[in-house]
């Protein structure tokens, strides 16, 4: 039972929910100054709100079973504790559980249906959903003794969409922290020494099993299985199909994971594996039913080769993109282990067969006599080469008995090469020039070859004629006396496997750097945006100071900064391919831009030849760019190898058909003819372990072919590159551009995403003289940005209310009018889209003359909420031209009037 005191000591003590959660406070709290600032109002006799718990069970269907909440009276009479829960459920009415609609209710007109306890001598109820992603997740309630009485619908929708944000916040962290929680408990199993078979096991578990920040288990029952293949297929096929699946590592449900083999289930997994993509079916009548909502199938691959699947039947309350991350990762975790317990199995399968083949060794001397060999060591010859490992066997004096052509690709060897090596002191010889550190490498497989001991490894770094990193395991050959015989070497290629893990590892580093690049760029761009506007404002005075040189230099810094910024936010975002008409050289401007420092630490020059009348190309921008930047870098990298500096050309053209050339040429060493044809193969790299990831050319081509364009290579050694790139022109569409006299060798330039604006036109503005005398709200929590807003308007007449606080301008939004509201998109307490969704919910007609400031006009969420409500915006840092601007386009659109009929402004252009 909670008992509260009078309306104005409720009132004092009352610091908002945003701000209580901001503070960090329990969600019982937030209940509390939320019930506090419903009956600070003073319109309601009883309010009440009733959410989802935290550990609140969940049905199977998904439907909350009861909320849990406070209701108070005004007067501050202590209520009984059962009306703290809530079933959301009839007699509450339809609209609010079902359309999630705000519903008034006038209690004496259905004296016959049953009475909720929270509507005992009430007369007039309020009833306001609370919800989050649009279900509900909530109820908010004001009830009133009197026929009559005013309730404070716009109080209860704006404390609804408070609390509506603090619980979808909660629910972000929530699962960032599932999703780390998982990430690092599955990184930690991979890492340390627990067999392959323990972490599969542990993954399929952790599907079904709920953790410790989890609600509920992501999945009913899930299985990973393994391809069982015969020994024919085997033998006939690098890629052969599937034969059967064996689930060996299963949890949960057992009557569905009985049905993995049913033809309905199994159909999944096969078209998963056929496919090669994920895949799902609902389940049907003959599948058992109950909590599944949906069975999925991941296929598990590694470089190309298909391992197994994980099959996991969805449940019913987690149904949700969240859930279905969570498996996916457990999908990806799997890999790993799966591959390792592959090559383990193959590797035991070939020591089954060493004993086999002693014999047949001691009668085949040598390689040459193999043709005509006995059919056991054909048998042997057979065994090695379907292998994926490379493999080497070596008589009692080094002679290499047999081989493997898998061995060769490993190496770089080509098959005459590989006929030519006999003994070990060929190899070595023929393998030394391509390692990393010849001297030690030939010292260590000496050691290895003496070496009695079994089991040995190590990993041998090749750099030549590709970089790769394989494992190397030896075991001596003995007959039944102990006499040595030979060995066995087996090589792995672990090259793919160690980018798979350091890219798994950096995962969580990324998208930290890439949440505090976002936030730097978005507090730079507050006061980027004052120093932009105060030096405009200092351009515009007619005394010795505003015509400085002083004051325009600032200014043209400013501007120089901004285009850095608004560069930065559009290369970082995440965003849907789009297609709209794009400028080539435009995006040569802004990629130059970004790489100047890079380029010009490097010793690296530019040479520019663009056409100046371009026609446009229909593409996304930023993956236009992506494209450019991938082919600088390699440049700037295949220069740097040299060591003394040198050139990156850029050129543009049109050329024959409508198509227009964008070429990247550079004078490094080349490309050796060997390896052009492999060059945009992913993972293929001829870079060292650790510098990059072989997936930069790869990703060019693919932008390429999505755009309807074709790439092509010129290269020579010694002589450089050149990446010549067509895409289609759009027919109608040019953009002109500087002339650029000749391809003259310049330093990259840092130049504005646009082309920069005379300083004689700097402050030519759109005029708000005809609105005069309006009233303007500004909400922006910058103080400084606040102020220069402010400054602009009351220089044109306007009539400015700054205030800093979202719950303040809500409620003076409520008492008073306005002919405009500039609102900044993120504050601290209240953001400003839920301070905009308060305006609609509240009817107030200020939601139609709104004008957002924003530094995150870039980011997906932001641009969707803004082209979703159709809301005009000004993107931070901006000039005081483009703010007047928008200004008068708001105020044109919806309340139009003749500028020869309002008081023309003063302007203070002269102020000191």
């Amino acid at each position: 039972m909670w008992g509260w005191g009078n309306t104005q000591e409720q009132r004092a003590g009352t610091i908002g929910v945003a701000r209580a959660a901001v503070e960090g406070r329990v969600r019982q709290d937030l209940l509390k100054e939320a019930i506090k600032a419903l009956l600070a109002s003073g319109h309601a006799d009883r309010v009440g709100i009733w959410v989802e718990s935290v550990d609140s069970g969940v049905a199977d269907s998904g439907q909350h079973t009861s909320f849990r909440g406070i209701v108070a009276e005004k007067d501050g009479e202590a209520t009984p504790a059962e009306w703290s829960r809530l079933s959301p459920q009839p007699p509450l009415p339809a609209e609010l559980l079902v359309s999630l609609r705000t519903v008034e209710q006038d209690v004496d007109d259905a004296p016959d249906k049953p009475m909720i306890g929270a509507l005992i001598e009430m007369r007039r109820a309020l009833w306001v959903p609370l919800q989050v992603h649009a279900q509900l997740r909530g109820i908010l309630f004001a009830g009133s003794r009197k026929k009559q009485g005013r309730l404070p619908r716009a109080l209860l929708e704006s404390v609804a969409a408070e609390l509506a944000l603090v619980m979808e916040l909660e629910d972000e962290r929530r699962l960032g922290r599932e999703r780390h929680q998982d990430s690092r408990r599955m990184l930690a199993a991979l890492t340390s020494s627990e067999s392959p078979s323990d972490i599969l096991a542990g993954i399929v578990k952790d599907c079904t099993h709920k953790g410790e920040h989890q609600v509920e288990p992501s999945a009913v029952f899930a299985a990973i299985g393994c391809l069982v293949h015969s020994p024919k297929t085997r033998k006939s096929s690098i890629h052969p199909p599937p034969q059967s699946m064996r689930f060996t590592w299963q949890s949960g449900a057992a009557a569905w994971i009985r049905a993995l083999e049913s033809e309905e289930l199994s159909g999944v997994w096969r078209r998963a594996l056929d496919s090669h993509h994920v895949t799902g079916s609902e389940p049907g009548i003959a599948s058992p039913q109950g909590q599944v909502a949906r069975v999925v199938a991941w296929p598990l691959e590694a470089a190309g080769e298909t391992l197994g699947a994980l099959v996991a039947g969805v449940r019913r309350s987690t149904a949700s993109l969240a859930g279905l991350e969570r498996l996916e990762l457990s999908a990806a975790l799997a890999v790993p282990p799966l591959l390792q317990l592959k090559r383990s199995e193959q590797a035991a399968e070939l020591e089954l067969r060493h004993k086999e083949a002693l014999a047949a060794l001691q009668k085949q001397p040598d390689r040459s006599e193999q043709r005509d060999a006995e059919p056991g060591v054909t048998d042997v010859l057979n065994i090695i080469e379907w292998l994926e490992e490379g493999v080497v066997l070596f008589g009692p004096r080094q002679e290499i008995r047999a081989v493997n052509s898998r061995f060769g690709q490993m190496v770089g060897l080509a098959p005459e090469e590989l006929a030519g090596i006999k003994t070990l002191d060929d190899l070595v010889s023929s393998l030394s020039a391509r390692t990393a550190d010849a001297g030690t490498f030939a010292k260590n497989w000496n050691r290895l070859a003496h070496s009695t001991e079994g089991a040995l490894r190590e990993e041998l770094q090749l750099v030549r004629p590709v970089p790769r990193l394989l494992e190397r395991a030896t075991r001596p050959i003995l007959d039944e006396k102990g006499i040595l015989l030979g060995r066995v070497e087996i090589y792995r290629d672990l090259t793919a496997q160690r980018v798979f893990q350091s890219r798994l590892l950096q995962t969580d580093k990324l998208a930290e750097l890439g949440q505090m690049v976002t936030g730097v760029a978005h507090e730079l761009s507050n006061p980027l945006t004052s120093i932009l506007g105060y030096a405009q404002r200092l351009l515009l005075r007619r005394d010795t100071l505003g015509e400085s040189s002083e004051a325009r230099q600032i200014y043209q810094e400013a501007e120089r900064a901004s285009a850095i910024l608004r560069q930065l936010l559009l290369s970082a975002r995440e965003s849907r391919p789009e297609r709209r008409p794009v400028a080539l050289n435009q995006i040569v401007s802004r990629t130059l831009a970004l790489q100047r420092f890079s380029l010009a630490a490097d010793n690296v020059h530019v040479q520019l030849d663009l056409d100046p009348v371009l026609p446009f190309v229909q593409g996304d921008p930023g993956q236009l760019q992506q494209v450019l930047v991938n082919l600088i870098g390699n440049a700037r990298q295949a220069i740097e190898e040299q060591g003394k500096g040198g050139t990156v050309r850029v050129k543009t053209r049109r050329v024959a058909d409508q198509r227009v050339l964008l070429e990247v040429s550079d004078d490094g060493p080349g490309i050796p003819q060997a390896i052009q044809a492999r060059i945009f193969d992913p993972f293929f790299t001829t870079k060292p372990a650790g510098v990059g990831t072989g997936l930069g050319l790869a990703i060019v081509l693919g932008i390429v072919r999505e755009h309807g364009g074709r790439i092509h290579l010129t290269s020579n050694l010694g002589h450089g590159s050149a990446f010549s790139i067509e895409l289609p022109a759009l027919a109608s569409a040019e953009m002109p551009w500087p002339a650029i006299s000749g391809p003259s060798p310049v330093r990259p330039r840092l130049e504005p995403l646009l082309a920069p604006e005379p300083l004689e036109t700097v402050h030519a503005g759109a005029a708000l003289g005809a609105w005069a005398g309006n009233r303007v709200l500004v909400l922006e929590d910058e103080p400084t940005v606040a102020r220069l807003i402010a400054d602009v308007l009351e220089d044109e007449g306007l009539r400015v209310d700054v205030l800093l606080d979202p719950r303040e301008a809500l409620d003076r939004t409520a008492r008073e009018d306005y002919a405009l509201a500039i609102c900044d998109m993120k504050m601290p307490e209240l953001d400003g889209e839920h301070f905009y969704q308060a305006l609609a919910l509240a009817q107030n007609p200020l939601r139609e003359r709104f004008l957002f400031v924003t530094g995150d006009v870039l980011a997906a969420h932001t641009r969707e909420f803004l082209e979703r409500n159709h809301l005009p915006h000004v993107a931070k840092p901006f000039r005081v031209e483009e703010l007047t601007e928008k200004i008068r386009g708001v105020l044109e659109a919806t309340s139009p009037r003749a500028p020869s009929s309002a008081p023309a402004a003063k302007k203070n252009a002269a102020r000191t």
